[in-house]
């Protein structure tokens, strides 16, 4: 997302430059010098525009001295000249200046430059022209004659001006909104414009979400969906399907019209999606479906008691993913880049909570750029629902298309359970009269789910499996170490009283005196003669 935002900020800011430089002359180009005779007999005045800076500095400084009489005499005694002549000289400078229109922009220049000289010195201190000074007057002058130059090209150039203004505005707009909402173009269908909500770059789906909120917010969401038609006795199906489960009345259009729809998966593999696509039948004018299997087999030994665990895991992984509503996890890069998030709303009112959906797939909006297609919940069945039709279904979700979409139909996901296997399910069915998709787009949208959840539920199957095997390792470790800790201080203490014994054993067999040894008490007697017992 923020690669995408980089790459047209890029984009928009090489295309002003180029813009830039194709529109406005080089400065070369704009650069003309005229010579007009000097009608007096004084001597021409200098044609260079730094000399007659100097001179228009000169009129500034003696008018703003304190004595501009003294000032000037003594201005015209060091160039050797009298006060009128330096007086002419100056009415003629300032006279060119106003007929060539260049005396404006200079009286400013030679004001900022006489401020500057002043804040630097003029019995100003030096700790006032500190480093913040200086850079406070820097940005003022950038920003000065930025708009000086600016003002200049645009009375010059006022239709490029314009252009280039327009180009900048759009550019700022373009930056500053793609990341909040991915720069849309439209929010809902106008034909011939517009079918239904478009950005140029992939939409937030923080953005798309709080847009569907405050729409139903402001008056709920309306079905895009023709109305409804039952017919009795008649069975929807693709591919011949060889069940013989049949319905009396099956509807047609509006909500819930997939609930009577079978899709063969006789031929479901787990090495590829399987897609199918049925146009122009006599209920529906597009269904596609994509289908895939989950074989336990493959990921499994042949034990039995580790097969049941994996089917377990497997359960436990797919009904956690239709729970959190994570269809779109991980969509392939081969496809069309597609986004999704569920999300509730509830009443005011009564508390009610309606859930919706919002998709987001590129080349399904205008000009084949991003669409936002919005859903909204149409019926949910899992395995505790008591229903013939639904016997093997472990869990079916639908939802069906809002107004503000590109399409009108019923998207349908369900997972079924074989003997060692799960069978995953996504179909799109698009009742005659509505707003269909291309083909392509939609055997993409219904493939790329399939593999997501697929993907989706391997993984978590093995990091469900991966924690079980891990606990039940750590409690085997943890009780084999105390085992072996017991046996280990039994061994110790067993040889530590055979080694008593063995010792005992050998000093009763090296001691003749063992066993009959009693004291005497001649250790106790003091030697005879000794004078200290004596």
């Amino acid at each position: 997302m923020a690669t995408n935002h980089r790459k047209i900020t890029h984009l928009l800011l090489f295309i002003y430059t180029i813009l830039l430089l194709t529109i406005l002359p080089l400065p070369t180009a704009s650069l003309e010098a005229t010579w007009t005779p000097n009608p007096d007999d004084s001597g021409p005045l200098p044609l260079s525009l730094a000399q007659r800076q100097q001179l228009l500095e000169l009129e500034v400084a003696i008018t703003s001295s304190p004595d501009p009489s003294s000032t000037l005499a003594h201005v015209a005694k060091q160039n050797g000249m009298s006060q009128e002549e330096l007086v002419g000289m100056l009415n003629r400078n300032r006279d060119d200046l106003m007929q060539t229109g260049d005396l404006e922009g200079m009286l400013q220049d030679v004001g900022a430059k006489m401020q500057q000289q002043g804040a630097g010195g003029g019995g100003r201190s030096m700790a006032s022209a500190t480093l913040p000074r200086r850079v406070l007057s820097l940005i003022s002058y950038i920003v000065f004659s930025v708009a000086k130059t600016t003002s200049v090209q645009v009375s010059r150039y006022p239709r490029q001006s314009t252009l280039l203004a327009l180009i900048f505005i759009t550019s700022f707009l373009a930056v500053h909104n793609a990341p909040r909402n991915g720069i849309v173009i439209s929010t809902g269908a106008f034909p011939p414009f517009s079918r239904g909500h478009t950005t140029i770059l992939e939409p937030p789906m923080d953005y798309v979400q709080n847009y569907y909120v405050t729409k139903w917010e402001r008056g709920g969401w309306e079905d895009s969906l023709p109305p409804s038609i039952e017919l009795n006795a008649k069975q929807l199906k693709m591919k011949g399907s060889k069940s013989k489960k049949q319905s009396s009345k099956n509807t047609i259009g509006g909500v819930g019209m997939t609930r009577s729809l079978v899709v063969d998966t006789s031929d479901a593999s787990n090495d590829e999606v399987s897609v199918e696509t049925k146009r122009n039948g006599d209920d529906f004018a597009l269904v596609t479906s994509a289908y895939k299997t989950i074989s336990i087999e493959s990921s499994v030994d042949d034990d039995e008691e580790m097969q049941h665990e994996a089917m377990d895991c497997m359960l436990e992984s797919v009904s956690s993913i239709f729970d959190e509503r994570r269809f779109a996890e991980f969509i392939p890069d081969s496809s069309p880049n597609l986004k999704y998030r569920s999300f509730h709303v509830a009443e005011e009112d009564d508390g009610d909570v309606t859930e919706g959906a919002v998709m987001a797939v590129k080349l399904l909006g205008d000009f084949g750029l991003y669409g936002v297609q919005p859903l909204c919940l149409s019926y949910e069945l899992d395995e505790d629902d008591d229903t013939d039709d639904n016997a093997t279904m472990l869990r079916c979700i639908a939802f069906h298309t809002l107004k503000g979409g590109h399409f009108d139909g019923e998207l349908r996901l369900s997972v079924e359970q074989k003997i060692t296997s799960l069978v995953l399910s996504v179909v799109l069915a698009i009742p005659n009269g509505a707003r269909k998709p291309p083909t392509r787009l939609a055997e993409s949208i219904v493939s790329s789910l399939v593999k997501s959840i697929s993907h989706s539920s391997q993984i978590r199957m093995k990091q469900t499996q991966s924690r079980k095997s891990q606990s039940k390792q750590y409690r085997e470790r943890a009780s084999g170490r105390a085992t072996e800790k017991r046996h280990e201080r039994y061994e110790q203490e067993k040889l530590q009283e055979e080694m008593a014994a063995e010792r005992k054993r050998k000093w009763k067999r090296n001691n003749p005196d063992a066993g009959r040894y009693t004291p005497s008490g001649h250790r106790l007697r003091s030697p005879d003669g000794h004078p200290k017992f004596s």
